[in-house]
């Protein structure tokens, strides 16, 4: 690229990042090879949903991830960042169900499975990828050949693999138990898919008779259209009010079922009136006191959550409207006792937000305990770090909790389970028969699974399936010995346990390694008010409009410096101008050097000893930041290295260099000065390349004429170089105090900007050799301080009517005379000083009232505290400056 170097016009985003995404693209710079010889660093990216569009969530952790993908490709390392894509189940088929209905008024029923997968397949290739190409559009610096989707060819066979070796180390088996089942999608559902939410509801306490002797056990129960399931009626062995009804029989209302009184330790005396319903099929708890107890289990709601044969008159309802004439009957049949206000935990489907039904089903499972053990000791040991580290303590607590994982899902998009079973006589699946696990149908007549695997189950294969497993060619084989285990995985916490966890789990048992040495967690996306962005609440924020009104590396700078490691992020749309401005600010500062470059020149850099001191404190500051911004980048505190960087660009090159090297207007620069300027804006450019890579990429090419292997993308990351303790650097700090004491003094006295001064400057006797050094200045102090005569000297006699500040060992002096009316300051000084002495009185009188301090709320009184410091402390300001002009 051949740009000119020479002063630019305004920045204008549109007009530079297609033109370098495609140049970056186009050359080849995001490929990574395992044949290079350099050391990897992979990432890998969390595949989105193949229905998703970019949200803020996925800008978020885009820019992290691109980050440090750049940041790692310009320290040397073959970085690598995965790109790819996930089938998502439930999502993508109730999308293209709506698609279909909505075109073809047709269900996926009418139009047959192979017809419908044929339908998902067209939509995914025409709007699958729409989300990549989004991600491009933020930076994304992507190894886009190797883009994955969990329903390749190759992928699939990884899954298929996986299950088959999972089953033959009896690590996955059938069973009928209790499932999570979702009446409105139609499937089950894992535990980590369910959200339990706490709502106002009721707890009816319902009257049991005894079988054979008169009277009655009450039971109480938050969900009375089990009852029609109910096979056992269960109490504490050590509860004394109950322990003579144990082994007695008693009458199930309403369906006349005759069940035991049971003694369980799981029950809780204390709730209700301390006895307990049994329903073993729509209960997990009951679930298992059934199984303890050798109880029937009756199932009284079918798929669709309707009351089924086994409900008796109340076949054929719906369950919410059973619950309403099962209580009540219960109520005409003097069989309810009372009904009590209760706040009761309602699980519900994350996606469809359907209320879950606890339903007896035999699905797949895998055990998980013998998956989890190995990866709990793997964190354990550090194989696997989590910064921040609390969110070890969330991996320990879940693993160790966890139950055994439901895999099957009752749907039609997604991978079908490798089982195969025998055809019956009417031509069905025989699912009573002996069945058989294999990738192949293993023989004539015989038929696949009809059930497909959780979307995790696939996606937990990511980290090493993409990679090639499990191929035995050698190129694949090369990838993955290469590229595997990862270097970072970046992610919010909400999958930490879909995905991060069982990612550890499954790389662990296929390949005897951790997926990655290190875990980012990022806090979520939320809004000002730090409330979840959703379409309900109108709050969202679309990061391609972002990006159109402000550029992509305004929009990444924002989403960097507001990242604080495991913090929840609040946004709101006019944030995205500080990231705008800092663009602005980077442009135009190359103005004030580029008009004097010439593009095609190589300058000379004179010995660093021979430096102005400006220029001397220019690079030893940019040392001191180099080493302190990879400190940050080492603990992935991206957001305070972006930070610093900031300041070093916008107050330390542009505030303080720039305006000291810069010549008057009409005068040309040193060769010498501007190929200084040149270099540090290179170095500058350089740190800011991973978070803003648009807009450095384009002034890279105008600091210098470069072909592509010499572009910003694959120039070296700045080393440190030099000696960080350069005595010139402590001139120039006491430098920038004085000056922006001064300018402090111009503010408090309203001293026009236009109004040279007269500074003198008393050191201390400890501090004479300050002296010379500081009078050097003087060009300095009259450039950026407006300073006509410059006194300096030790122990100097403070002037009349002057202003005072002190700095550490030094005391600064501007008389004042001629420069301000002393009597209308004088004046105007007193009355400030009189309202504050007033308002300081009356927050007193409050703090002194005894009643006031202990009736007023706590955070009401510090206020008033707080006042009071911050009034005393301006009094004795405005005491300091009337004294100063005394």
């Amino acid at each position: 690229m051949n740009n000119q170097a020479g002063a630019a016009r305004a920045y204008n985003p549109a007009e530079i990042e297609g033109k370098w995404y495609a140049y970056w693209e186009s050359n080849g710079f995001f490929e990574a090879d395992s044949e290079s010889g350099k050391a990897p660093h992979v990432i890998m990216m969390p595949p989105p949903n193949v229905t998703g569009a970019l949200h803020m969530g996925h800008a978020l952790q885009d820019t992290i991830q691109d980050v440090l993908t750049r940041l790692r490709r310009m320290q040397g390392f073959e970085a690598l960042w995965m790109p790819g894509k996930d089938h998502a189940g439930i999502a993508t088929q109730n999308v293209v169900e709506r698609h279909v209905k909505s075109t073809r008024g047709e269900s996926r029923h009418d139009l047959g499975r192979e017809d419908f997968i044929a339908e998902v397949w067209k939509w995914v290739e025409e709007y699958g990828g729409r989300i990549l190409q989004q991600k491009r559009c933020i930076g994304d610096s992507c190894d886009w050949r190797r883009e994955r989707f969990t329903m390749d060819e190759k992928y699939v066979k990884a899954v298929q693999a996986i299950f088959v070796r999972l089953y033959e180390d009896g690590l996955i088996y059938r069973g009928s138990y209790l499932v999570n089942w979702c009446p409105v999608d139609q499937t089950a559902l894992s535990d980590e898919e369910v959200d339990n939410v706490e709502q106002e509801g009721h707890l009816w306490h319902v009257r049991y008779p005894f079988a054979q002797d008169s009277g009655y056990v009450t039971v109480s129960t938050t969900r009375p259209e089990t009852i029609l399931g109910d096979t056992a009626v269960a109490v504490h062995p050590d509860d004394e009010r109950y322990q003579h009804i144990i082994g007695q029989n008693v009458v199930v209302p309403l369906v006349e079922r005759i069940v035991p009184v049971i003694a369980d330790t799981y029950v809780r005396p204390e709730f209700g009136a301390g006895a307990l319903k049994i329903t073993p099929g729509h209960d997990k708890n009951d679930f298992e006191i059934g199984r303890r107890h050798g109880l029937d289990m009756v199932t009284v709601l079918d798929t669709n959550a309707i009351v089924n044969g086994n409900g008796g008159q109340f076949a054929g309802l719906d369950r919410f409207e059973a619950r309403e004439r099962i209580v009540d009957q219960l109520a005409q049949s003097d069989l309810l006792d009372k009904v009590e206000p209760y706040k009761v935990s309602v699980p519900v489907s994350q996606r469809s937000k359907a209320v879950i039904e606890p339903l007896l089903s035999r699905q797949w499972f895998v055990r998980m305990k013998p998956l989890a053990e190995p990866a709990i000791e793997a964190v354990r040991r550090g194989d696997v770090r989590f910064y921040p580290r609390r969110w070890q303590n969330e991996f320990f607590r879940w693993m160790t909790e966890m139950r055994d994982w439901c895999i099957s899902r009752q749907l039609w998009w997604g991978h079908r389970i490798p089982v195969w079973y025998h055809i019956d006589d009417e031509g069905k699946p025989d699912a009573e028969r002996d069945y058989i696990v294999a990738v192949e149908c293993p023989g004539e007549g015989m038929v696949q699974d009809e059930d497909v695997l959780d979307t995790w189950f696939s996606s937990w294969l990511f980290p090493f399936a993409t990679l090639g497993w499990p191929g035995e060619d050698a190129t694949t084989r090369s990838d993955l010995d290469f590229f595997h285990p990862t270097q970072v995985l970046v992610s919010g916490y909400d999958i930490l346990f879909f995905w991060i966890s069982r990612m550890i789990m499954a790389s662990l048992y296929v390949t005897g390694e951790v997926p990655f040495r290190d875990v980012l967690i990022t806090g979520m996306v939320k809004d000002r008010y730090g409330r979840w962005m959703s379409k309900s609440l109108g709050n969202g924020i679309d990061p391609i409009d972002m990006i159109q009104k402000y550029g992509a590396d305004a929009v990444r700078y924002q989403l960097t410096v507001v990242c604080a490691q495991g913090q929840d992020v609040r946004l709101h749309p006019e944030g995205f101008e500080r990231g705008r401005n800092f663009c602005n600010k980077i442009w135009n500062a190359f103005n004030v050097f580029g008009r004097f470059l010439d593009s095609n020149k190589e300058y000379p850099l004179r010995p660093f000893t021979e430096g102005s001191l400006v220029e001397r404190w220019m690079v030893t500051r940019l040392n001191e930041a180099i080493e302190a911004i990879n400190a940050d980048i080492d603990r992935y505190r991206l957001n305070e290295a972006l930070t610093k960087i900031h300041s070093l660009f916008w107050g330390d090159y542009c505030d303080w260099y720039l305006e000291l090297i810069k010549p008057p207007h009409g005068e040309p620069m040193p060769d010498a000065t501007v190929g200084l300027a040149a270099k540090l804006y290179e170095r500058l450019i350089q740190l800011l390349h991973p978070f803003m890579p648009f807009i450095t990429e384009e002034l890279w090419h105008r600091v210098k004429r470069r072909g592509p292997q010499e572009a910003c993308i694959v120039s070296v990351w700045p080393q440190v170089t030099g000696d960080l303790d350069d005595p010139a650097c402590e001139v120039f700090s006491r430098f920038q105090d004085i000056v922006t004491s001064v300018r402090n003094i111009r503010s408090r006295y309203r001293i026009s900007p236009a109004r040279s001064v007269h500074l003198v400057v008393s050191l201390a006797p400890g501090s004479v050799q300050l002296e010379s050094p500081l009078l050097a200045c003087e060009p300095y102090f009259r450039r950026l301080a407006r300073v006509a005569m410059l006194d300096v000297g030790v122990q100097v006699e403070r002037p009349k009517a002057c202003a005072t500040s002190v700095i550490g060992d030094m005391e600064v002096y501007l008389p004042l005379a001629g420069l301000v009316d002393l009597e209308e300051e004088r004046r105007r000084l007193t009355q400030d000083l009189d309202r504050k002495v007033s308002f300081l009185k009356r927050v007193q009188g409050k703090l002194t009232n005894t009643r006031f301090v202990e009736r007023a709320p706590v955070a009401v009184v510090e206020l008033e505290r707080q006042k009071e410091r911050d009034t005393d402390s301006e009094i004795r300001r405005l005491r300091a400056s009337l004294e100063a002009i005394a």
